[in-house]
């Protein structure tokens, strides 16, 4: 019956977000052939005259490790980097990170302030060091010595232990793929060293995609040695002295030639046919066995599976920490150490070299692999009638066993929080996104120094008009504005950069998306906060002047949009920009008219915009381009430009055209395809931009098919926003020309296919964050969806269509084991498939485009479920983009109340889909009230289901909501609130569905009949109350000013002051029966004993001459106070029994304070727990909690990170303890172990409330920097329901189990009753039914009566 109170709870400690470590990087690729072996290093020398090379890189949106320079490196086909001028359609290469800037300077938002650094660096356009994304996908990648001995373990993997994995992890959120390009392949036969070039370049590519896992299959053999690809000199001419048979030495002289062009010159292997190369091969092997040196052999002679270990075991401490070795325990397999090369007798030497290797290898594994990870396979009893079927099941559930707790592992690792300091996550990838592109963008232009200095005297001038830089398309335009937007901050220290690439990911695809996320980061800049209000291009259009005027108060402002010309209808571009404001944009030159292009068009006014022409490219710099780029995109980099390129470039000298032709020069015989070695393909010469562009698909349709080539393009260029390497093989795998009956599986021919074309294409194509292929360049998208779906778009897109509603899958298909996924829309609760909802409605847009009426009756529109389950998977600018889509004038019903709903609820929605049917039925009331008929029948079916909704929701009960919600204004983010109508909610444990509100400003206190949302009873004339604690029914305790008063508010009357005045800061106060309470003193030296019906001292508590006590806490049944001591080091908790008023124990912990404004006690008194922090460390806060029955530390927990509120509840046996980094943990009281984890916050849940009959916890930020309150159900740790009101709240309680919430909203007169409806869940009806009160208020008479008690107190 006690409580405990006090004013002072409010003063919180500042969030300090946890962060965790960024996973190790993958090493880049490198050659298979050592220039430089590790026993010796050799400096290459330096000329001073020449231009830097450039360096190589293989995706643009990816950082590269510092240790790729530092290590041999495997040379396929790259993308290009240069260090003249650059064209950002194309890769670009990776410089050094800038250093870390300090965001200070003029005030921001202290929210904004309190971030971490590189969240706050973001913000303000700034990169602090190329940081990973964290990747949701985990990405096996099978190391295998020879294909051929490991089937039946492939085959576990591959349609076993993958197939579950794949189900489990689209549960978590995460995608699951498997690399393997072992298959026996016609390429992996021919034994020369284009198939490892391959497997270290895929390799490469997936370890840029997610966290890699390699799978290793190795037996009893290292499969077949490959010669050397180069062989310094020293070592060459050493080999042919320690040969002693001249026929040896004509060999190595036939095989290897010296070449020049390289630094240092070195000998390569001669290119030649495969059955020549097979006749001889074994032999130069044994040669230079018998010549090298052992370090020597270790370097040189090495096969495939010994450069994937390399490449994943020793070059990474993470993926040695995740890669699993599948062995046979006993018996050889047929791929031993002297299996033949071909054909030929092994020598005695060479079996020798392998099994010494075998042996090193092994160790090797075993140093660094986890001894969990090592799966040995028995193959006893193999050879009976089910030995097989035995062994591969063995396999498959060790594989699964160790895979899956790899899975769980990453997920555990890479878990993010919603949001930070109420800024969600994914504006914060969208920027960051932009900003990684950016730097990477800007390091491939030079010798443009006269256009850098144009920009920035226009970013460090007064002008108040835009800029347009305009220029051909591939002229560099976009690798000019990356350069100068990076170096801006130099300049202007305050500086803050909006930069957005245009098309780059989903949010900059439209528009309307890219004008809502650079409004959010305006917006936060400015108040804290992203954008809430009304979500259409006329209300964001209107706002965006006024954040950028407020900002450009602040601090320097540079807006740059790269590449606005694709925008088209980009109204909303100011063609007038405020003091401090600065806006760059791109537009391409149209050949006819360059005036007229549309955003010139928008950004037109009498002074501006100002107009800045791209320079053109000259001759001798498009020919330094055409060189430095043949030189990265060839192995060997030994092959100068042929001259009928050098003189094309002469003639067209833009950048991209030029990359083009040097693209084309380095296709050869090894360019990973299964074309004879010598077979060079025809540079083919356009004399435009256009025609060299078709010549790209030409060339790779002639190198890997052009029917294959085709079918794979169509389905990429197809798509809405690419593929992932799964979709792909998932779909090839069900063509019949990726599918042979020669390998193990019949689709693997489809698992060879794709990373050939991705390695050879990867100048061209794009991996996203999600780890999408897509094209990089417009204009290359454009001649690709023109030559391939021209004449089988609709074909092509049935595909689509077929592949992500699951009729492959239903049709299970045995030969397409281990490639058939279900398709359904909801993976688990919080996982959606977003592929499908995204994919369908576009596809579907396109078969249907003559049809709009038949497109906009599609499910996508007309089933509530999948519109909900959309919202879900991605946001309401996606399904706008949907609506978008449907071209009928006027719209229909349907389609005009969803596009409603979405642009005026889209900040609620955003936040949590749960709130989907409340807030479409409050849509469609809110027509219904202004007169509009419904008349759709899909409306009409809608309607049954938004009453009764199929999921939890929560909806307000008041009969005037609407016009609260009408009023809905635009909130900044400022301090405190701007009018506070209520500032306190108290429920009454006695009373189910009463609670009474204290006005402090009002000077009246309330009685609230939650059920109905009626005011009971308004006391007014109370002196300014601050408090309050119910005694019983009617009688409470009031904090008026500094004294505390009693009050019946049945009657409305005033009954006794108590005697003596309470501390100012700290007026703590809480029952200890229904006749009395405790108080700190005003000095706080002691605690009194007051009596309730007189006003008296009854007694006082005293722990000691000059010890001043902090806090008051008093369990729930009135038996136990606990008090702080904030005189004492170490900080003390001080315990007294209230009933035999002695002081029971004296808490401490040596070295630590507690921080007792986070305490709470259990009804009983049987527990405390509260917050403690070290004295002399800066580490994070954490959880101590006493048995204070005996007087003993009971539990300790650490969650590493600041906690920074406590709830806790006998009834369920649980600690409930919200942490800075936005979860809820729920600690169990019994074992001592965390329950759950609850997320979904995206600002420090600071209020926790548990319903009176338990099982239910309230959770909300009380700075409302997350302005929604949510509803968890702690028996499932499952979110019950959402509730995201129109204003910001100022207090909140839980009553009749969770089925009511009471919230009370800034500038709003009446509080908000909101009633749980749909399935309430478990946990909800049993409080329900316990809190059940359907009995009136006392005198009837006094209904809803406004009762003044101001002469009562006066007299």
């Amino acid at each position: 019956m006690g409580n405990s109170c006090s004013s002072g709870q409010a003063h919180k400690d500042k969030d300090n977000i946890s962060q965790h470590s960024e996973d190790s990087c993958y090493l880049r690729s490198n050659c298979c052939s050592r220039r430089s072996p590790s026993y010796r290093v050799t400096k290459p020398s330096v000329d001073a005259t020449a231009e830097p090379p450039p360096q190589p890189e293989q995706h643009l949106l990816e950082p590269t490790p510092s240790v790729r320079d530092t290590k041999p490196q495997f040379k396929g086909p790259r993308p290009t980097g240069c260090s003249v001028s650059d064209s950002i359609s194309l890769s670009s290469p990776v410089a050094c990170a800038s250093p870390k800037e300090d965001v200070e300077g003029p005030p921001m938002p202290a929210n904004v302030a309190t971030l971490p650094e590189e969240h706050r660096s973001c913000l303000m356009g700034r990169v602090a060091g190329q940081r990973p994304r964290r990747r949701r996908a985990m990405l096996i990648y099978v190391c295998a010595a020879d294909s051929q001995d490991c089937c039946a373990e492939k085959g576990a993997l591959q349609c076993g232990a993958a197939a579950r994995l794949r189900v489990r992890a689209r549960k978590r959120g995460w995608r699951v793929h498997v690399a393997d390009l072992h298959w026996r392949s016609p390429l992996e036969q021919q034994r020369d060293h284009r198939f490892p070039v391959l497997c270290i370049t895929e390799l490469t590519r997936q370890s840029e995609l997610g966290a890699v896992v390699p799978v290793l299959f190795l037996n009893s053999g290292l499969g077949t040695p490959l010669l050397p690809h180069t062989l310094e000199c020293a070592d060459f001419k050493a080999a042919l002295e320690a040969a002693d048979d001249e026929n040896d030495k004509a060999l190595l002289n036939k095989w290897y030639t010296l070449d020049c062009s390289t630094t240092p010159p070195c000998y390569r292997l001669v290119r030649g046919a495969p059955a020549r190369w097979r006749r001889e091969m074994a032999r130069t092997l044994n040669v230079l066995v018998r010549t090298l040196p052992q370090e020597a052999c270790d370097a040189y002679l090495t096969t495939v599976v010994e450069q994937e270990v390399q490449h994943t075991v020793v070059m990474s401490v993470e993926a040695a920490r995740r890669c699993v070795w599948v062995c046979r325990a006993g018996g050889a397999g047929g791929g031993g150490v002297g299996a033949g090369v071909g054909g030929e007798p092994d020598d005695a030497a060479q079996i020798h070299e392998l099994q010494r290797r075998l042996a090193n290898l092994q160790k090797e594994l075993k140093v660094h692999l986890s001894e969990r990870n090592i799966i040995r396979a028995s193959v006893r009893g193999r050879s009976a009638a089910s030995g097989d079927d035995e062994y591969a099941e063995g396999v498959r559930a060790a594989l699964v066993e160790r895979l899956e707790a790899l899975l769980d592992a990453l997920v555990s690792e890479h878990d993010a929080p919603p949001g930070y300091n109420g800024i969600p996550t994914s504006l914060l990838d969208e920027i960051n996104e932009h900003l990684i592109f950016c730097q990477k963008s800007a390091q491939c232009t030079s010798n443009r120094e006269i256009t850098l200095n144009e920009l920035k005297t226009y970013i460090t001038g007064d002008s108040n008009v835009p800029l347009a830089l305009i220029g051909g398309a591939g002229c560099g335009k976009a690798t000019l504005v990356a350069r100068a937007v990076t170096m801006a901050p130099t300049c202007q220290q305050d500086l803050a950069v909006i930069i957005r690439f245009v098309g780059l990911t989903s949010q900059s695809s439209s528009s309307h998306q890219l004008l809502k996320s650079i409004v959010d980061q305006c917006h936060v800049l400015n108040t804290g906060t992203v954008y809430r209000g009304r979500n259409d291009v006329a209300s964001l259009s209107t706002l965006l002047p006024t954040l950028l005027t407020s900002l450009g108060r602040r601090r320097p402002v540079l807006l740059a949009i790269v590449g606005a010309d694709a925008l088209r209808a980009a109204r909303w571009l100011p063609e007038r920009l405020p003091d401090n404001v600065k806006m760059i944009v791109t537009v391409t030159e149209e050949k006819d008219e360059p005036s007229s292009s549309a955003i010139m068009a928008v950004l037109s006014s009498e002074d501006g915009p100002k107009v800045l022409r791209a320079p053109p490219v000259g001759a001798e710099e498009a020919k330094a381009v055409l060189t430095a780029c043949a030189a990265t995109y060839s192995k060997t980099g030994a092959a100068s430009p042929p001259e009928a390129a050098v003189k094309a470039v002469q003639k067209c000298t833009l950048p991209l055209y030029a990359k083009i032709l040097a693209w084309q020069i380095s296709l050869s015989a090894e360019t990973f395809t299964e074309q004879e070695p010598d077979a060079t393909p025809e540079l083919v010469i356009c004399e435009d931009l256009e025609g060299q562009l078709v010549q790209i698909l030409v060339a790779t349709e002639a190198a890997l098919g052009a029917e294959r080539v085709k079918n794979c393009l169509a389905l990429l260029t197809a798509s809405r926003r690419g593929l992932d390497d799964t979709e792909i093989l998932d779909m090839l795998a069900h063509d019949e020309l990726f599918r042979s009956h020669e390998t193990y599986l019949p689709w693997a021919p489809a698992s060879l296919f794709w990373p050939q074309l991705a390695a050879l294409l990867a100048p061209w194509v794009r991996w996203d964050a999600r780890g999408a292929a897509r094209w990089r360049d417009a204009a290359l998208a454009g001649a690709a969806r023109d030559r391939y779906l021209a004449d089988a778009e609709h074909d092509v897109r049935r595909t689509l269509v077929e592949y992500y509603e699951g009729v492959w899958y239903s049709e299970n298909d045995p030969k397409m084991a281990g490639r058939l996924v279900s398709q359904e829309n909801k993976f688990s609760d919080e996982c959606y498939n977003t592929r499908k909802l995204d994919e369908l409605p576009f596809q579907h847009y396109h078969l249907y485009r003559e049809a709009p009426e038949v497109f906009a009756e599609q499910p996508y529109f007309t089933q509530l479920d999948w519109i909900r389950d959309k919202v879900a998977a991605a946001d309401c600018a996606h399904f706008l983009e949907d609506l978008a889509l449907v071209h009928i004038e006027p719209l229909p019903e349907h389609i005009e109340i969803l596009k409603d709903l979405f642009e005026t609820h889209c900040y609620a929605l955003d936040y949590d889909h749960r709130q989907f049917y409340s807030l479409l039925r409050v849509t469609i009331e809110k027509r219904r009230r202004e007169g509009v008929e419904i008349k759709s029948k899909i409306v009409e079916n809608w309607l049954a289901e938004i009453y009764d909704p199929p999921i939890p929701s929560f909806y307000p009960m008041n009969e005037d909501y609407w016009r609260v919600e009408g009023k809905k204004r635009e909130m900044s983010m400022v301090e405190g609130f701007d009018s506070k109508t209520f500032d306190l909610i108290v429920r009454f444990d006695c009373r189910g569905k009463y609670v009474a509100t204290v006005s402090t400003e009002r000077e009246e206190i309330c009685v609230w009949d939650v059920s109905k949302c009626q005011l009971v009873r308004k006391i007014v004339g109370v002196t300014h109350p601050i408090n309050l604690v119910p005694i019983d029914e009617y009688r409470c305790v009031v904090l008026c000013r500094r004294e505390l008063r009693v009050y019946n508010l049945d009657q409305g009357t005033f009954l006794v002051a108590l005697k003596g005045v309470m501390n100012q800061k700290m007026p703590y106060y809480g029952l200890h029966d229904s006749t009395h309470l405790v108080a700190l003193s005003r000095n706080r030296m002691y605690v009194n004993l007051m009596n309730i019906e007189t006003g008296d001292c009854v007694t006082t508590f005293k722990a000691g001459e000059d010890r001043f006590l902090n806090s008051l806490l008093v369990s729930g049944d009135g038996r136990v106070l606990v008090c702080g001591d904030e005189t004492q080091k170490p900080f003390p908790l001080l315990v007294w029994s209230l009933t035999s008023r002695k002081l029971l124990y004296d808490l401490r912990i040596p070295h630590h304070d507690f921080v007792t404004s986070k305490a709470a006690i259990t009804y009983e008194g049987s527990y405390v727990c509260v917050v403690s922090r070290e004295l002399d460390e800066p580490s994070p806060n954490f959880i101590v909690v006493y048995d204070l029955q005996s007087g003993t530390l009971f539990k300790k927990w650490k969650p590493g990170c600041d906690t920074v509120a406590l709830a806790i509840s006998s009834a369920d046996g649980c600690v409930v303890s919200g942490l800075a980094d936005t979860r809820i943990l729920v600690w169990d009281l019994v074992t001592g172990n965390c329950r759950v984890t609850l997320r979904g916050h995206v600002s420090a849940p600071s209020r926790l409330r548990l319903a009176r009959a338990g099982g239910v916890l309230l959770s909300q930020d009380d700075t409302c920097r997350d302005l929604s309150v949510r509803l968890w159900d702690l028996h499932t740790g499952k979110l019950i329901a959402v509730y995201t009101p129109p204003e910001r709240i100022t207090s909140c309680e839980v009553l009749l189990g969770g089925s009511v919430l009471a919230v009370a909203l800034e500038n709003c007169r009446d509080i908000l009753c909101v009633q749980l409806h749909g399935p309430p869940g478990d946990a909800v009806a049993a409080g329900r039914d316990l809190e059940h009160d359907d009995g009136p208020y006392g005198d009837p008479a006094l209904q809803g009566r406004t009762l003044d008690v101001k002469a009562a107190e006066t007299s």
